[in-house]
């Protein structure tokens, strides 16, 4: 009976296993990566930083990605674990005034991109809220940095209004996050077809996982028509809450 009771208590955890409260994850204990240079021929540099708590990123918690408030010197910034990431596509568009300031990229043991990046202040307003004076603005440029770095033979990948965020401030300009799919066209394919339904609509299932110049613009002409649609009804802040 003795060895029964152990057999059981061992399989438990294992068959039942309980989640771990998101306040009593560990902190990863990486504090060291190369400073981001486009410049192969440039000394490497590394950054050094805290990783001080986890940055919330709603339910479900997603295993293959990984977001943290970190300071670095006396700043604060975004420290993001990631399966998959194209730094040669953020850095594109931030050096053009569309994505976060990316300061440093790296690998770790177990098959993890690690990415440092500036915090972009917000002031907790949604897209929907501002889109009556800026949409026009967000279009334009959105179709512009697209098919510039479709130009350079990259892709994104997800061109949802989720990866879509303006700073504090400076509603009128754009920002684009999220560049884990990223990479070059023809080469870099969804992690699988069970995607959500702004990607695939208009398109239905995929046929096949690559990531097409196609499909980013078909996404990106989806999500100018959602923002707006509150813009047609009456102005949007009327709508629904915004705040």
């Amino acid at each position: 009976m003795l060895r029964a009771r152990i057999c059981r208590d061992t399989r438990q955890p294992m068959d039942q296993p309980r989640p771990v409260p998101r306040k009593d994850r560990k902190l990863p204990y990486v504090h060291n990566i190369p400073a981001w240079s486009s410049n192969a021929d440039v000394e490497e540099q590394h950054l050094e930083f805290a990783i001080k708590s986890v940055l919330f990123q709603g339910e479900p918690w997603n295993e293959k990605r990984f977001l943290y408030h970190a300071k670095m010197q006396n700043n604060n910034v975004i420290v993001k674990f990631t399966r998959r990431y194209c730094p040669d596509l953020h850095q594109f568009c931030a050096k053009r005034g569309h994505a976060p300031k990316l300061l440093g990229y790296g690998t770790v043991p177990g098959g993890w991109h690690v990415v440092v990046m500036e915090v972009v202040e917000q002031d907790g307003k949604t897209l929907a809220r501002y889109a009556p004076t800026h949409l026009d603005r967000w279009e334009e440029d959105l179709t512009r940095l697209v098919e510039e770095f479709h130009g350079e033979g990259l892709v994104h990948g997800d061109l949802r209004d989720a990866n879509l965020i303006v700073r504090r401030g400076e509603p009128e300009r754009i920002i684009l996050v999220d560049y884990d799919w990223g990479g070059k066209h023809g080469v870099v394919s969804f992690p699988s077809r069970h995607l959500h339904e702004d990607l695939t609509e208009g398109e239905g299932e995929l046929e096949r996982l690559e990531i097409t110049k196609e499909h980013d613009l078909r996404v990106l002409k989806n999500t100018i028509a959602k923002l707006r649609l509150p813009v047609l009804v009456g102005g949007g802040a009327d709508v629904m809450d915004m705040s």
